[in-house]
């Protein structure tokens, strides 16, 4: 009997070290189905890194052909939202679909996840957060990051940055979540899941996310500086045309109507002073003349002073445009008048 309990202790034992025979930590941790890469990672490494800089100078290549002001600048932000795109939907989308059986494939893909999870062993174990946060990434960064490298390359300035801005606040976000979760384990609860070596916890683990720190709070420093900029202009055009508005018949009515005062004034002495030198020579035919050049004044006159009163209902830049129209006609009618006056002393 003691020897049949020793069988099942021990067998109990092996099978506890064979189902704990894995690289990753804690190394209690349980892996089920692990199977080591197949590939060297330089080829896993190289092959991947290939396609994915392919990928994106293709994409700026299509971009300055669509777009013949895409600056240099803009081109390295259509890169970021590519490759931004790429892994979210491609890369952590196979993660989202083969969390479970992750460990024992044998893909490019697999193998690439395999190795980060040396310096994260909870994508090894279909980790509640980890399927959270990567599925969100799946269904929304990744997608919108493509509308805005769609919006880049079309010159579509207000999509690129409102696009911009959600995508980075999400990036951030995400990386201060998966962060701070591995920080409050290790502190609280003494657990790390990353291997003690430099390569996988600075190189893997920090390296490999840092450029979702910097880069997409760069990219929402220039997104809020734009939308600012934007805003305050419009603000500025909003100010005026209220200022226009509200100073419209005081300002330019006003204006018009004193200058007008002064032409009509200057043309009544000048009238009265013609008349009084006609009746002095007691010409009938100019009386004549004058009398209906006289009324003619009369009847622009009051044509003139229904614009400004307002009672055509015609908007002030109409009223404005007539009144001009309309100075510009009494001059020409002045200076045909003076041409005809000479010639006829002549």
């Amino acid at each position: 009997m003691s020897s049949f309990l020793k069988f099942l202790v021990s067998s109990g034992d092996a099978n506890s070290s064979r189902r704990h025979k894995h690289p990753y930590y804690p190394q209690t941790v349980v892996v089920p189905n692990y199977a080591p890469n197949t590939l060297q990672l330089p080829m896993v490494l190289g092959a991947f890194g290939g396609a994915v800089a392919l990928l994106m100078v293709a994409v700026v290549a299509v971009g300055k052909r669509v777009n013949k002001r895409l600056t240099w600048k803009d081109g390295g932000v259509l890169s970021w939202f590519t490759l931004c795109g790429f892994l979210h939907c491609f890369f952590e989308g196979y993660y989202v679909l083969n969390h479970a059986t992750l460990a024992g494939k044998q893909d490019i893909f697999a193998q690439l996840w395999k190795e980060y999870a040396l310096s994260d062993s909870r994508y090894m174990t279909s980790d509640p957060f980890m399927l959270c946060i990567e599925a969100l990434t799946v269904l929304t960064w990744g997608p919108l990051s493509f509308l805005a490298a769609f919006a880049i390359i079309k010159g579509n300035t207000s999509m690129r940055h409102i696009t911009q801005t959600i995508v980075s606040i999400g990036h951030l976000y995400g990386v201060a979540l998966y962060f701070g979760t591995c920080f409050f384990q290790e502190k609280f609860r003494g657990i790390s899941y990353s291997r003690p070596e430099t390569l996988y916890y600075w190189v893997y683990y920090a390296g490999m996310n840092a450029p979702w720190v910097i880069v997409p709070a760069i990219l929402l420093f220039q997104s809020t500086r734009t939308i600012r900029q934007s805003l305050s202009v419009l603000d500025k055009v909003k100010s005026m045309k209220g200022d226009s508005t509200s100073s419209s018949g005081s300002s330019i009515y006003s204006g018009k109507a004193e200058s007008i005062r002064s032409f009509d004034g200057s043309s009544e002495s000048k009238s009265s002073s013609r008349k009084a030198d006609r009746e002095s020579k007691r010409e009938p035919s100019r009386d004549s003349r004058d009398g209906g050049e006289k009324s003619r004044r009369d009847r622009v006159a009051e044509q003139q002073a229904a614009y400004f009163r307002g009672d055509d209902g015609r908007p002030e830049s109409i009223a404005e445009s007539k009144y001009e129209n309309w100075e510009d006609s009494r001059a020409d009618a002045r200076e045909q008048l003076r041409k005809k006056k000479t010639v006829r002393r002549e």
